[in-house]
Formats: structure tokens, sequence, C-alpha cells
């Protein structure tokens, strides 16, 4: 199952999510792409410039709800190279805010689900380290890292995350209250599962 996750990763790692571009009637690939290019021009002129920007394929993502629903479908662009994604990602950080047509757009990277999951597991903690200038970063696929004492430290799960701090005192106590939060949130769906099927005591 583990290798079958790193290689379902691999092949999802040149594609980019775009949130908030509006369909039109009669859209395809070669309407997209002009749609993306028109983007980049309006976001990152210097990018469309120096940049050969290689589309593989480019498409909506399926529909799965109803055809009535507000919010558009978003795009899934997947690059030859991945770093034509990298450069894409990277620009908005130093931009700020992505739009199109003056409406606001998001940049994702294409995720498995379980990877997903796991990056918005960090939440709590990446928020709490952020307010207190760690540096917190996410990278690929779903790994915390941060500065702490003036070196870069990563962590790939929680359990590892709890033994360091067990060595940072107060680091510990400012990260408590994140992590018993965390460990909320994942007991409280099992408590209610519980309730549902505890069997009556006859």
């Amino acid at each position: 199952k583990q290798s079958l996750q790193e290689i379902w990763d691999y092949v999802k790692r040149p594609n980019l999510h775009l949130f908030g571009v509006p369909e039109r009637d009669g859209e395809n690939g070669s309407k997209l792409e002009n749609t993306l290019q028109g983007i980049i021009q309006e976001n990152f002129p210097n990018l469309a410039r120096q940049a050969n920007i290689q589309i593989q394929e480019i498409q909506r993502a399926p529909q799965r709800y109803s055809s009535r629903r507000v919010t558009p479908r978003h795009i899934i662009v997947r690059f030859i190279k991945v770093e034509m994604k990298e450069k894409m990602l990277r620009a908005p950080r130093e931009k700020g805010q992505v739009t199109h047509k003056g409406k606001p757009l998001r940049l994702t990277v294409d995720f498995l689900a379980e990877n997903l999951q796991a990056r918005r597991e960090w939440g709590l903690i990446f928020k709490s380290l952020k307010e207190k200038d760690f540096q917190p970063r996410i990278s690929y696929p779903s790994k915390l890292s941060f500065i702490s004492e003036g070196e870069i430290k990563s962590f790939t799960d929680k359990q590892m995350l709890r033994d360091f701090l067990t060595t940072r005192p107060s680091l510990q106590e400012l990260l408590k209250e994140a992590l018993n939060m965390e460990r909320n949130n994942w007991y409280q769906p099992l408590q209610k599962h519980a309730k549902l099927y505890r069997p009556s005591m006859l």
C-alpha cells in the first residue's frame, strides 16, 4: 500500500490545481490553456518571458456534484516538467494574491488524498509555530519543518514531534494546547462512533 501511494504521488507531482476560474460554455483543452496563459501573463509576466511553459494536459475536475453548484470546478494542469509547477507555486508567494480578470484565484499542489489529510492535520501546530515566528513549512508531501535554536528540524509525523519536544520544554509548552486539540479532534469522532454502536445492557 505504501509503495502504491508513493507511486501515485510521484505520478501526480507535476500537477497543479487552480481554484476559482469561472466555467464557460464550449470549454476545451485549448481554451483552458489560453486561460492559463492569460493568468500567467496577468500575474507573473517575468515567468512568462523567462520560462518555456510546456503543458502536457489541462482539464476541469470531473463533475461530482449537482450541475447547479455555485462554485466552478477547479482546473488540473499537468506540466511536462515538475520544475514548472514549482515556479508557478513560488511566484504567488512573492506577488501575494493571484487574480484572473481582477478576481482572486488559488493555486495548490495535487496530492494523494491520504497526504492531503496528513498536511491538514499539521494545521493547528503550523499556526502556533507561525504566530511565534518559527518559520514553519510543510514540504512535499506532508513533512513539517521549522527553525529551532538556529537549526531546521523536520518531522514526518506527530510522534516524532512529541519525542523532540521532550528535549525542548519551552517549545513543548507552546505546542501543548495545539497537540491536545489535535488529539481531541481525533478522539471525539471515535467516542461518537462508539456511542452509536454500543450494545444495550439488557
